[in-house]
């Protein structure tokens, strides 16, 4: 554990920077983003609407490139990147947990894991949470509960500084000239700032767990499918959606190329022979909350959404607050 003073973190990012990638959000067009960062302003007081997710499970991703000669294939896959990720908050990380154990299932997801052992994860606990976060009422956060290779808080004048892994503790031992002691008032002002964190939590929209399943049980999916606008944004903003499509491009040479995808829209479950089992929106929506809070808890022993309230952020026809109404 240390201290890092305020005015030595773009200093030690500008060192790592000189031997792999750092990501972190920034502005863009006065929106914050997870970029790569070559010393722009960091814009760490909100998490930006896009998660880091991107960086392991892109919305475009070339698997690998096949190249045909005299009726044999030879392939060629894209080579591993060094990267840090700063900033990544508790909910994106658990997030991550869960997409380790979906794309770790048999057989295993090579792309996937090709970028998470190539990435160093920097953490930021949340001070100020966002008025849709309700982590809290997951069982987890503001404060990281998942394995992380350094997990900062911001705390006066600086952030506390903890070691998670190997990689971690390299990067604490490599460049000691950063990093101070740090003292009991540091550990106190964690503890008041993250407790603060939790009471800003509980003044939001409450959600537990026991409620939102019950209100699954009890939606009306026809009237929330007819409210929907079949946009998909919800699936494209969430950290923990998965659902993606394969295209080999090219004959005889050419390359397999992943798409992301979303089981909200009615060609993701449409057969080749035009056959639709969730012709509806309504079942189409019916299903992803199933996925979230049966499917995947079934299949990882943690739940498919982490709380982050991005979802919340983006719908247009601002299903959250109709939905609560109806369940009123």
């Amino acid at each position: 554990m240390a201290f890092l003073p305020q005015e030595r973190l773009v200093p030690l990012l500008t060192l790592l920077s000189d031997r792999m990638e750092v990501v972190a959000p920034i502005l863009v067009e006065g929106v914050p983003v997870f970029a790569s960062w070559s010393g722009q302003p960091l814009a760490l007081k909100d998490n930006p609407l896009m998660p880091p997710q991107e960086f392991f499970l892109p919305q475009r991703e070339v698997l690998f490139r096949y190249i045909q000669d005299c009726g044999s294939y030879s392939f060629e896959e894209a080579a591993g990147k060094a990267r840090l990720i700063f900033g990544i908050r508790p909910c994106d990380l658990r997030a991550l947990a869960v997409l380790d154990r979906i794309f770790g299932s048999d057989p295993m997801d090579q792309s996937y894991f090709d970028k998470r052992r190539s990435t160093v994860l920097v953490a930021l606990n949340c001070n100020e949470p966002g008025e849709n976060c309700f982590c809290d009422h997951l069982g987890f956060g503001p404060t990281c509960s998942e394995a992380v290779d350094l997990q900062l808080t911001e705390i006066d004048k600086g952030y506390l500084v903890e070691s998670g892994s190997p990689a971690g503790i390299l990067i604490l031992k490599e460049h000691p000239e950063f990093f101070l002691e740090t003292s009991q008032s540091h550990l106190l002002e964690k503890c008041e700032m993250l407790g603060q964190a939790r009471e800003a939590m509980n003044s939001c929209i409450a959600r537990s767990l026991p409620g939102i399943k019950e209100a699954i049980k009890k939606a009306d999916w026809n009237a929330l499918g007819r409210t929907c606008l079949n946009c998909g944004s919800c699936t494209f903003v969430c950290p923990v959606c998965h659902c993606f499509t394969i295209q080999d491009l090219g004959v005889p040479d050419g390359e397999r190329m992943r798409c992301r995808d979303t089981c909200l829209l009615s060609g993701f479950s449409r057969m080749a022979g035009g056959a639709n089992p969730r012709i509806s929106q309504g079942d189409r929506m019916q299903n992803w909350y199933l996925d979230k809070f049966e499917y995947i808890p079934q299949r990882t022993g943690l739940l498919g959404c982490v709380g982050c309230g991005r979802c919340s952020r983006v719908c247009l026809a601002e299903m959250d607050r109709w939905s609560l109404e109806v369940k009123r």
